[in-house]
């Protein structure tokens, strides 16, 4: 009996104790065999070691993969463009700025950087002035919230509502409840048998889950159209998702009650974004080809020429959507958690955020990394290897929920 790494783990092998997640969850009993299956759900719940009755044959390493030279050199050139503006000499961002060379090399996922000066004085009068009529809280026709999202949380604040009750709220929208039953039943859960009512969905994995879900899937689409030649909805859409999951697997980490919360802060965090590219599509295109040329993030391009940002705006729609403030302090202050009146939560999406954008996982417009606030890092007390890890889980869960929001 003995403790296997996953990354070692065989086929065939047999459990010797109960298999449990991070919040206690059972896996896999004790007692089976070790299936291709299994470690693919180990894989998307991020367990490091599996208790095995006896050792495994060692599999001889594998020397066959050599780098290519010439292409290494380009990857760690897009990566430095990428990190520019960050210390990488700090210990996350290192171990970070290494994960993403590594995963850019074997994913192929290159940016071509241009010549690049400094912004200049007039550009940022000339488009300030141009904008200044028009970029008004007051004058920006934001969508309507679904109506599913306020029907849903009456029903959940009511103490005497069953799930049958919550069940029904969603049956109404039709294809939202088939997507929420697919997600449940998919290897991101990996339940043994299958879920086949939304009221017992409800009764297993519980509201505040299903909330989250309901309220991450309806607002997303909302902005299911946006202009082609700007933003690939699907990559805005994989970037959202990828910054999510690893909100949530570090609150998750953290203990932090609330791991549901940071996964739709995490999905909608550049919900801002998408305001721009929808409603100011020519100031968009602008602003993401000045961010290449000079260098700098889109966000402080924002800052510098619009005196508004995405983040302000994406706040303004949640507080018309009636979100909760401690939802929305984490979306508004996640390029500068240190404000927040909850620094820990936003510092989450923070570091999710710089996480994803190094690695490449989809594509919400910013190809250089916002500055990292050095002090949340040690705020949120997450490890190199720690988020090492939640990203290795991230990218698996990823796999698993990207197939199934397809159809959003």
């Amino acid at each position: 009996m003995g403790l296997v790494a996953l990354d070692q783990l065989q086929e065939g092998v047999i459990l010797s104790e109960d298999v449990r997640d991070i919040n206690g969850r059972l896996m896999l009993s004790k007692g089976q065999q070790i299936t291709a299956n299994h470690i693919r759900i180990f894989r998307i719940w991020g367990i490091p070691e599996i208790p095995v009755d006896a050792p495994q044959r060692s599999t001889p390493a594998d020397h066959a993969s050599q780098k290519n030279t010439e292409k290494l050199l380009k990857t760690e050139h897009t990566v430095k463009k990428i990190f520019q503006n960050i210390d990488t000499h700090h210990p996350g961002i290192a171990a970070l700025f290494k994960a993403a060379v590594d995963h850019r090399y074997e994913k192929d996922l290159l940016v071509e950087f241009g010549p690049q000066e400094p912004l200049a004085d007039n550009f940022k009068l000339d488009l300030s002035s141009g904008l200044k009529t028009q970029i008004a809280f007051s004058e920006i026709q934001l969508p309507e919230a679904p109506e599913i999202i306020s029907d849903y949380n009456k029903v959940v604040e009511d103490p005497l509502s069953s799930s049958n009750d919550i069940a029904d709220v969603v049956n109404r929208s039709p294809s939202l409840a088939a997507l929420l039953l697919k997600v449940v039943n998919s290897a991101f859960y990996g339940f043994p048998s299958k879920i086949d009512s939304l009221a017992r969905a409800v009764s297993i994995i519980g509201t505040k889950d299903i909330n989250a879900l309901v309220t991450s899937i309806s607002i997303m689409r909302l902005f299911h159209e946006m202009p082609e030649d700007l933003i690939d909805v699907a990559t805005f859409r994989k970037h959202s998702l990828a910054c999510g999951l690893l909100s949530r697997i570090l609150a998750a980490q953290r203990k932090l009650p609330h791991t549901e919360r940071l996964f739709v802060s995490g999905l909608l965090h550049d919900i801002g974004r998408l305001v721009w590219y929808r409603y100011f599509p020519e100031q968009a295109k602008l602003l993401l080809y000045m961010a290449k040329r000079t260098g700098l993030s889109v966000y402080e391009i924002e800052k510098e020429c619009l005196g508004i940002s995405h983040v302000q705006i994406a706040g303004h729609l949640l507080k018309k959507w009636k979100l909760p403030l401690s939802l929305a302090n984490s979306i508004v202050y996640h390029h500068r958690p240190s404000r927040s009146p909850d620094p820990c939560e936003a510092g989450i999406v923070h570091m999710a955020d710089i996480a994803i954008n190094a690695l490449g996982l989809g594509h919400s417009g910013e190809h250089i990394i916002p500055r990292f606030e050095a002090a949340t890092w040690d705020r949120i007390g997450v490890a190199p290897g720690i988020l090492m890890s939640a990203i290795g889980q991230t990218i698996e869960q990823l796999d698993v929920m990207e197939a199934l929001l397809t159809e959003l």
